[in-house]
């Protein structure tokens, strides 16, 4: 493939000056950070209304709504070896206006499950009539390396309501295909079926980080088993970090009959193995893609098209941060606008948007660039 012509990305802005919409708060499950939340828009259709209601609560107008279902961690968290993560549930606005923030999690970890030091990163899709999140559950894993002694597992659970969950575990078939299990993070579903196929991002840590990777495996049912696929894509290594690994984010969008556009993430090392995570955008297509080639789903990505700038992002204020991070788990279209609900430094859920056309139409500039040439080059 021939080098793509450079262009002025699209133009992220930044919403509440910057500040959090979601920041730590009390003394329990969300005084230390909370951070990485999924993005869900509800619109006040038929359907959706006994859904709102309950939302919002019997005295509030029905209306257009945003639901996150964002990660949180207390300040102190006694027997256990680090500070546990929980679901918490906040409502807003379409501009991401809060309205109403419930005082408890609707999803805890939980002695004898898979996310029993943890529930982490959930993100949330519409398929076959119900809710589903996928999650990261942190159990205990023996290990020399105290490092290593947990393992990260793709976990899933469903809903009606979306404040009531039902956990169903670990997901079979992404835990890797050897007799060890390997730590597996950044589930999410796509909210179409492909094929009659249920289509799951996620990103098995195989060895070393900096040979992490997207990928993608197939099922019959949310729940699996999944067959993995393999490797979707993995990332700009132009970029002249010390090590970088990719890992899926949002729920993809779709933007056409199989197409779809991902707002995903890259963290990469840096000078002193200091830490940088920043969003990427891809384009998926399903109607051209060979699935046992699977990164023939890429199209066209636009790598770092939004990174770390403010305070809130750059600095992590808590024992319980990481620094110098932007990282979406949610993202809709709304008048315009495609919305970005992401954590800053691993402390405080933020709010950005972005033009949606400006992002799809450089999406599709660079497809046809790219294989046009492609075309050309090989003489078609």
């Amino acid at each position: 493939m021939t080098s793509l012509q450079s262009s002025p990305l699209p133009v992220v802005e930044r919403l509440f000056e910057g500040r959090p919409i979601i920041a730590p708060t009390g003394s329990g499950w969300e005084s230390g950070v909370t951070f990485n939340s999924s993005a869900i828009l509800l619109t006040a259709t038929e359907e959706n209304i006994p859904v709102i209601r309950q939302l919002l609560g019997p005295d509030t107008p029905v209306r257009d709504i945003v639901v996150l279902h964002y990660r949180a961690r207390p300040k102190e968290d006694p027997s256990f070896p680090f500070t546990r993560s929980y679901v918490g549930l906040s409502i807003h606005e379409p501009d991401l206006t809060p309205i109403r923030r419930f005082e408890s999690p609707v999803l805890s970890p939980e002695s004898d499950f898979p996310d029993v030091r943890g529930a982490e990163d959930p993100r949330v899709t519409r398929l076959d009539g119900e809710w589903w999140m996928v999650y990261c559950g942190v159990a205990p894993f023996e290990d020399p390396d105290p490092l290593k002694s947990w393992l990260a597992n793709v976990c899933i659970a469903k809903s009606n309501d979306l404040v009531n969950w039902t956990k169903l575990g670990a997901v079979p078939g992404t835990s890797g295909r050897g007799p060890v299990p390997v730590s597996n993070k950044d589930g999410v579903l796509f909210p179409d079926r492909i094929e009659g196929k249920v289509v799951m991002m996620h990103r098995p840590m195989h060895g070393d980080i900096d040979t992490w990777e997207t990928a993608i495996a197939i099922a019959d049912r949310p729940e699996g088993p999944y067959t993995d696929l393999g490797s979707v894509h993995g990332p700009d290594r132009s970029k002249g970090y010390f090590k970088s690994w990719t890992g899926a984010g949002a729920t993809p969008i779709k933007i056409g009959e199989g197409r779809y556009l991902s707002i995903e993430h890259t963290g990469n090392f840096v000078a002193g193995l200091q830490r940088k995570y920043v969003l990427d955008a891809f384009l998926y297509d399903f109607n051209d893609w060979d699935p046992t080639q699977p990164e023939t789903l890429v199209r066209a990505r636009i790598d770092e098209f939004m990174g770390p700038e403010t305070d809130f992002e750059v600095k992590g204020p808590f024992a319980e941060s990481v620094a110098n991070v932007v990282f979406a788990c949610g993202a809709y279209v709304y008048d315009g606008w495609l919305y970005l609900v992401y954590g800053g430094g691993d402390s405080f859920i933020l709010g950005a948007r972005v033009r949606y056309d400006e992002l799809v139409d450089e999406l599709l500039r660079r497809e046809a660039e790219l294989f046009d040439n492609d075309r050309i080059a090989v003489g078609a």
